[in-house]
């Protein structure tokens, strides 16, 4: 644990000097539009509203489309999973790979896919399913988010953004495409991307397509996750109209299907009984969104009205097993249909300048399950409606200072048969912000985040010692809140150790006053009968009176010409303060990245290594977990003569075959070992 503290101050350290550098400028011919881009780039999630990320008094990290296509993702969690305070538990299957920002998961973070909500949160199961071959690009912010993003956020928001033609087609160019196969061997697993793009006058469109096949994953030390077979298809087709400079409308569909011979519960593996005794059925996922958007732009070419329709779909569904009449044929699927609409006004002045920014959200979330044709008691059926208003105004306060205060109302209706609940709840956020030079910023935020109990942590509701698991419900859970102070800072500057070189540095502490905390928490076991065998566990959410979360981030990064230097570090601390027990709590985690740029050879090298601190302390026993170390190696070749039509991209993630098993939320007895040595190889074209 020490010597992860030790190598964050040293990081910070070596970087101080950026306090008295000059502001940086665009880098260096080899790989400088990447560079520059990668230091600074415009963020959107802080504020809704656009801002160089130097200028952003927010913990917020940016992944591109090249951070992807380099470590040849083959999901989100590849990339992301390596940001502070951001984890993804729940094994190596992308079906169990649960997303968590500040220990916070589920329905406390905010997802959203070209600003329409993905609120398919169902515990063991991902509410991500998402091609990283169709993103432009991926911002995640960390801390209250409740203010402009509504009921959730009490973590953070991913906020992802998708491929348009305009994204890919070069100054001039009409139409173009690129197509890539690869293979990954952790899971035997050949996939196959394309993409087609072009524009006519006012019109663009893209069409791009994903198809993968899987088997059993070998994990760390030889041992294989099975059965996982299976295989995926995906698609992305988006149709833009700018018929002026300042105008846009985009109407976009985005899919993904995929059917896997797995457990139920993804996050499952032998553990749970010995590998011929575990029951499995075919799972479908079926997910499918369709948003249509308008943008208009001021004069200066910042969004000054967007307008945003959406409708969104995830179908969880299973098999029967013929075998098992345990295993009938079962259903979940949750419906999202919604609708935003923001405008800002400038009003600028000389020594006292605002951006106000309004809106209006509204969405309709509806629940339904099945299980063998009748209703299912863990998931009820129901429906629950979300409306919001909120106002933000960022005041310049003379030329260092910067003021935004926001405020946020929303109000939920949640219908379960004849049951019924509303409330609402207003969520205020004051930031001040110092930046006497374009080289350093200080920042201190107050906020509070709110959400309303879910369908499912309310009225879940199973018991049977014939069940893999037992849920019980409780209908007088409370809605949850908290207040977060945040402070931090940023620095940046250039000619540091060689001429022309740049760097920045980030940093944030924060602690979170949390209100009626909705955990889950095991509150018995009992011995299982057949088809299943051995303990298990009875859970159940439940409110937490009084909890505290307190931790920090630090990132930076550093590029002399071709080369680049990464490194962060995170810390999160969640206590029950009644008890002075630990709640879920991500162990600490040090990222170290490595990428060298060389032109002469057309190559790219690049080294990341994960070093994760035991979780020791966890007051759930069963949800502790040893630390460790992995390691992983990539490359990317481009051939001479081609004009970089073809690229070659190679990889071997968890270069030591580490077993190891990362620190899970929601299912704390699926104690699944991770990845193993796994190499990867895609061949791309384009045209």
């Amino acid at each position: 644990m020490n010597r992860h503290v030790l190598l964050a101050c040293t990081l910070g350290t070596a970087l101080a000097p950026a306090w008295c550098s000059e502001p940086l400028l665009a880098a260096e011919e080899n790989g400088g539009k990447r560079a520059a881009a990668t230091l600074d780039p415009v963020v959107v999630s802080a504020t809704r509203t656009g801002n160089m990320l130097s200028a952003t008094a927010a913990s917020v990290s940016v992944v591109t489309r090249d951070d992807y296509e380099e470590r040849q993702a083959g999901s989100v969690s590849d990339v992301l999973g390596t940001l502070p305070n951001v984890d993804f538990g729940g094994g190596p299957r992308q079906a169990g790979e649960i997303p968590s920002i500040r220990g916070f998961t589920g329905k406390e973070i905010t997802l959203t896919i070209d600003g329409a909500r993905q609120n398919g949160a169902a515990g063991i199961t991902s509410p991500l399913y998402l091609d990283p071959y169709f993103l432009a690009g991926t911002e995640v912010m960390r801390g209250a988010a409740s203010s402009l993003y509504g009921s959730g956020g009490l973590g953070g928001a991913m906020v992802f953004r998708t491929l348009s033609a305009r994204d890919l087609l070069a100054p001039g160019q009409a139409a173009g495409g690129d197509a890539r196969a690869g293979y990954t061997s952790a899971d035997r697993s050949p996939h196959y991307n394309g993409r087609a793009y072009g524009q006519y006058g006012p019109l663009d469109a893209l069409a791009a397509f994903g198809y993968a096949e899987s088997g059993p994953i070998r994990q760390g030390g030889g041992t294989l996750l099975s059965p996982n077979d299976g295989h995926t298809g995906s698609g992305l087709f988006k149709l833009g109209l700018e018929p002026t400079g300042r105008l846009r409308f985009e109407l976009s569909h985005l899919s993904y299907q995929s059917g896997t011979l797995r457990p139920n519960n993804p996050e499952a593996d032998s553990s749970l009984g010995t590998s011929s005794t575990v029951p499995v059925q075919n799972n479908r996922v079926s997910q499918a969104q369709t948003v249509l958007k308008g943008t208009l732009k001021d004069t200066e070419g910042r969004p000054e009205l967007d307008i945003t329709l959406y409708r969104t779909r995830l179908n969880l569904s299973a098999d029967a097993n013929p075998s098992l009449r345990a295993l009938p044929v079962t259903a979940n699927v949750t419906t999202t249909t919604g609708a935003s609409l923001q405008h800002s006004i400038a009003l600028p002045g000389q020594v006292v300048g605002q951006r106000i920014t309004y809106g209006l959200d509204y969405y309709r979330d509806e629940q339904y399950a099945s299980s063998a044709g009748a209703a299912n008691p863990v998931i009820p059926n129901g429906a629950q409606k979300v409306y919001g208003a909120f106002v933000q105004d960022e005041i310049r306060l003379g030329e260092p200072w910067r003021l935004t205060p926001s405020l946020r109302a929303d109000r939920y209706d949640t219908h379960v048969g004849a049951r019924s609940a509303a409330d609402s709840h207003l969520s205020p956020k004051l930031t001040l912000a110092w930046q006497p030079a374009a080289r350093g910023k200080l920042y201190a935020s107050f906020g509070e985040a709110y959400r309303a109990p879910s369908i499912s942590e309310s009225f879940q509701n199973l018991s049977g010692r014939h069940y893999l698991f037992n849920f019980a419900a409780n209908p007088d859970l409370k809605p949850e809140t908290a207040r977060t102070l945040e402070l931090g800072g940023s620095l940046q500057g250039r000619d540091l150790l060689a001429a022309g070189d740049s760097a920045r540095l980030r940093a944030s502490v924060f602690q979170s006053w949390i209100k009626d905390l909705i955990a889950s928490t095991v509150i018995g076991t009992y011995a299982r009968t057949a088809p299943f065998a051995g303990v298990g566990t009875i859970t159940q959410y439940r409110n937490v009176s009084n909890a505290t979360s307190r931790g920090a981030e630090v990132e930076g990064l550093y590029q002399s010409g071709g080369l680049s230097f990464g490194a962060a570090y995170s810390r999160v601390r969640t206590t029950d303060d009644g008890n002075g027990g630990y709640l879920y709590s991500p162990p600490d985690k040090v990222v170290l990245t490595l990428r060298q740029a060389l032109p002469r050879w057309r190559t790219t090298l690049g080294w990341t290594s994960s070093l994760v601190a035991a979780q020791d302390y966890d007051s759930t026993l069963l949800r502790r977990r040893p630390g460790y170390g992995v390691h992983s190696l990539y490359a990317s070749w481009t051939p001479p003569g081609v004009k970089d039509r073809l690229r070659l991209d190679v990889g071997i993630e968890n270069l030591f075959d580490k077993r190891y098993f990362p620190y899970q939320s929601g299912n704390a007895v699926a104690y699944t070992a991770d990845t193993g040595r796994n190499f990867k190889i895609a061949l791309s074209a384009s045209f």
